[in-house]
C-alpha cells in the first residue's frame, strides 16, 4: 500500500473538528432536552386517557368496540412511563457526572487514599471506583447510552402504536366503504404471525435475516414492518447498540423488555388495574355495590362521563329524571342495522330515513326501572354538556318510595348466525329517591 493510500484511509476515519466539539458539549443539549421532555411527559399522561375517550365517543366502530383504542392508548401510556424512567435516570447520572466534574477541578489529585488511614480491605473497594477522571469518562458513556436508548425505546413503542393505528384505520375505512359483517379470523391469524416473525427477528438481533432460505421470504416482511413502525428514525441507534455489546446480553435484554412491554400493556388495558391498590375488600365489579361517579353528571369534574348512560345526580327529589343513553358506532353495523334490516327497509318507497333510524335505535335500546321494563320514549340528542350523541328519555319517578332504586340499560343483541335476539344488560345506575322539601 502506498503512503498516499495510507493518508487517504487515515483522513477517511479522522473525526472532523466540529464533530469533536459537538461530542464534547453534547451534555448541554442532553440536559436541556431531558428537562423539556420530562416536563411534557408529566403533562401528557392524563391527555392519553382523554384521547382514548375521544376515540370511543367520536370514531369508527373499530375504536368504539373497546379493544383497538384501549390497546393503542395502553401502548402510549407504556411509552410515556418508559420515557419518564429513562430521562429521570439520565438526569440522575448527569447530576452525579456534574458533581465529579466540579470535584475534579477543585481536588486535582482526587481521593488521597493514604490520608484515609483505612485498612487495605476497605481501600480496595474505594480504589475500584477509580479516580475522578475515570469516573467522569464512565458516567459520560452511561449517560449517552441511556439518552440514546430512551429515545430508541420511545420510537420503538411509538412505532408500534403507529402500526396499530394504521391497521385499525385501514380496517375502519374498508368497513365504511364496504359495510357488512366480516369474519377477521384469517386476518388476525396472519397479523399475529407477522408480529411474531418481526419480534423474533428483533430480539434475535436479525437472526431470521441470517438463515439462507428464510431471509428471502422474510425480506418483504422486514421492509413492510420498517415502513409501518417508522424504523428509519431509530434504525442506526439499534444497530449501534447491538454491534458494540455482547449479542447474548442484548438479546436477553430485548426479550425481557418485549415481554415486559406485553404484560404492561395488558395491565394498562385492564379496567381493574389500579397502581398501588391496597384495599382488599372494596367492591369493584358489581354496579349495585359501587357508586361510579361518571354516571352522575353533577359529580363529573374531569370530563369523563359514562360511556353507556348517565343521569343528573345520585339523589333525586324531582318527580322525573333525565336519562341519557350514549350511542356510538360500536354496534351499528353488526347488530342494530342488521336486526332492523336497515339496508332493505331504506329502499322501500316513501320511507322516512329519520323515522327508520329512530325505530332501529328504539328496537335496540331498552330501559328498566327496578326490574320493570319501561315504554320506549326516546328522542335523539347531541348532549352539549358531555359532547356525546345518544338518546334522551324522561323517566317518571313520582310514585317511587323514598329509598334506593335501580335503572337498567338493556341491549337487544341480534345474532344473525342463529337468527336470535338476546336481551342483555349493559349498564346499571343506582339512585336515591327522596321527597322534595317544601319552602
Amino acid at each position: 500500500m502506498s503512503s498516499n493510500d495510507s493518508d487517504k484511509d487515515k483522513g477517511a476515519y479522522e473525526t472532523p473538528a466540529w464533530l469533536k466539539r459537538v461530542q464534547e458539549g453534547s451534555w448541554e443539549p442532553e440536559i436541556l432536552i431531558s428537562g423539556i421532555v420530562l416536563f411534557g411527559l408529566f403533562k401528557i399522561y392524563p391527555l392519553i386517557e382523554e384521547f382514548n375517550y375521544f376515540l370511543e365517543m367520536n370514531s369508527a366502530s373499530i375504536f368504539s368496540d373497546g379493544t383497538v383504542n384501549e390497546a393503542l392508548t395502553a401502548i402510549l401510556k407504556f411509552a410515556n412511563i418508559i420515557l419518564l424512567i429513562g430521562f429521570l435516570s439520565h438526569i440522575l447520572f448527569r447530576s452525579v457526572w456534574a458533581a465529579f466534574v466540579g470535584l475534579s477541578y477543585i481536588y486535582k489529585s482526587g481521593v488521597k487514599y493514604e490520608d484515609l488511614n483505612y485498612p487495605d480491605k476497605y481501600l480496595r473497594t474505594i480504589r475500584k471506583s477509580g479516580d475522578y477522571q475515570q469516573q467522569i469518562i464512565k458516567l459520560e458513556k452511561i449517560c449517552s447510552v441511556i439518552f440514546a436508548i430512551s429515545f430508541l425505546v420511545f420510537m420503538w413503542v411509538a412505532g408500534l402504536a403507529v402500526f396499530v393505528a394504521i391497521i385499525a384505520g385501514a380496517i375502519s375505512i374498508f368497513q365504511s366503504v364496504f359495510p357488512g359483517n366480516y369474519d377477521y379470523t384469517i386476518f388476525n391469524n396472519v397479523l399475529t404471525i407477522f408480529l411474531i416473525l418481526v419480534f423474533t427477528d428483533f430480539v434475535s438481533l436479525g437472526g431470521l435475516r441470517k438463515i439462507p432460505f428464510i431471509n428471502k421470504v422474510y425480506y418483504p416482511i422486514h421492509r413492510l414492518a420498517g415502513w409501518l413502525t417508522l424504523a428509519f428514525l431509530y434504525r442506526n441507534i439499534y444497530y449501534g447498540v447491538i454491534s458494540n455489546h455482547k449479542k447474548w446480553k442484548v438479546s436477553l435484554i430485548l426479550f425481557l423488555f418485549g415481554l415486559f412491554t406485553v404484560v404492561s400493556v395488558l395491565f394498562l388495558r385492564s379496567d381493574g388495574f389500579i397502581f398501588g391498590r391496597t384495599i382488599a375488600l372494596a367492591p369493584y365489579g358489581a354496579n349495585e355495590y359501587r357508586l361510579d361517579e361518571s354516571k352522575y353528571r353533577s359529580k363529573v369534574t374531569d370530563g369523563f362521563y359514562s360511556k353507556r348512560m348517565h343521569i343528573s345526580d345520585y339523589v333525586i327529589d324531582e318527580e322525573y329524571l333525565e336519562l341519557f343513553i350514549v350511542h356510538t358506532p360500536e354496534f351499528e353495523q353488526e347488530r342494530i342495522m342488521v336486526a332492523c334490516d336497515y339496508d332493505n327497509a331504506k329502499e322501500k318507497e316513501g320511507v322516512s330515513y329519520d323515522s327508520l333510524r329512530m325505530a332501529c335505535l328504539e328496537n335496540f335500546y331498552g330501559v328498566a326501572l327496578d326490574g320493570k321494563l319501561l315504554q320506549d320514549d326516546f328522542i335523539y340528542q347531541r348532549n352539549s354538556l358531555t359532547g356525546q350523541d345518544g338518546l334522551l328519555t324522561i323517566v317518571d319517578v313520582s310514585k317511587l318510595n323514598t329509598g334506593k332504586h335501580r335503572l337498567d340499560l338493556y341491549y337487544d343483541m341480534y345474532y344473525p348466525e342463529g337468527d336470535t335476539t338476546r336481551h342483555e344488560i349493559a349498564e346499571q345506575i343506582i339512585f336515591y329517591k327522596t321527597k322534595r322539601l317544601l319552602k
